[in-house]
């Protein structure tokens, strides 16, 4: 067990270093590339970039170095240019992540024990998910959001939002169309028991909210239209049937759409379908 953990972690060190030589590569020749080009090809293209450097050059000349001047467009666009460059090096850095993953063991769903080593390999086997939004600087903010999620795994549908939700085993996860979840509402696929890991998906069906600070635990099964409320916990391998509210452990179903009439009493037209409304307990 020990040889095997030791061989692992130096596995994950090593990998996730070439994913960072490899990723800066094509980075840092694209800026090289760059910084060689940007000026004359800009300048190349006539107006509007001709006329703003044959106006500007006479007053860089006497104050700044030539150097300046000969890569003038570079200094302009200095920002931009870095931005997409660091971009390039993010599209790639993903794509190592994921391939290096593949050589740390998954484990299935179920219980491990800690003497066993598999609950550092479990470790070891997030940490490529887990690291990447570190390395983006600017653009973390846009990482931690559904496109992250799936290309690590996650099997999201259609007009979900994950927003400022947290999920911590996209490999583990499976979401339905138009769910919505609240400010650091935490979906998990694992669990620590008593120096146990306890590991198994979490399903979600169609429609779902999970409110602010919610917790869904492993093995947990939502059904459809069903709103978890703020800061209440699903526990593990609990399932909740669709069109119920859960709040303090328990499912409660969600009162029927009222219908509401404009006209004299007796008159069967409900109001348009847009004008009904859940009512919850």
């Amino acid at each position: 067990m020990r040889v095997r953990s030791v061989g692992y972690s130096l596995y994950m060190v090593l990998s996730i270093m070439i994913s960072l030589t490899i990723a800066a590569i094509p980075a840092i020749l694209l800026f090289a590339f760059v910084i060689q080009n940007v000026t004359g090809f800009l300048n190349n293209l006539g107006w509007p970039f001709v006329n703003i450097f044959e106006i500007v050059i006479p007053h860089l000349t006497s104050v700044f170095h030539p150097f300046v001047v000969d890569y003038f467009w570079f200094f302009v666009l200095f920002v931009p240019l870095g931005l997409a460059c660091y971009a390039v090096f993010l599209v790639t850095l993903l794509g190592m992540l994921k391939l290096s993953r593949r050589g740390i063991p998954f484990l299935e769903d179920g219980y491990y024990e800690s003497n066993t080593g598999d609950l550092l390999l479990y470790e070891y086997f997030e940490i490529y998910y887990v690291i990447f939004p570190y390395f983006a600087g600017f653009f973390s903010v846009f990482l931690d959001t559904k496109p992250r999620h799936q290309a690590f795994g996650a099997k999201i549908g259609k007009n979900t939002i994950i927003g400022n939700g947290r999920m911590f085993n996209p490999e583990r996860t499976i979401i339905g169309d138009n769910c919505f979840f609240g400010y650091d509402a935490i979906l998990t696929g694992h669990v620590y028991e008593s120096g146990r890991l306890y590991l198994k998906t979490v399903k979600l069906g169609n429609n779902v909210t999970i409110g602010a600070n919610a917790v869904v635990l492993p093995g947990a099964d939502i059904g459809d239209k069903v709103i978890v409320g703020a800061n209440t916990v699903v526990p593990k391998n609990t399932t909740i049937p669709p069109n119920t509210i859960w709040v303090n452990g328990k499912a409660m179903p969600r009162k029927p759409k009222v219908e509401k009439h404009h006209q004299s009493i007796g008159d069967p037209s409900p109001l348009n379908p847009l004008d009904q409304e859940d009512e919850a307990p």
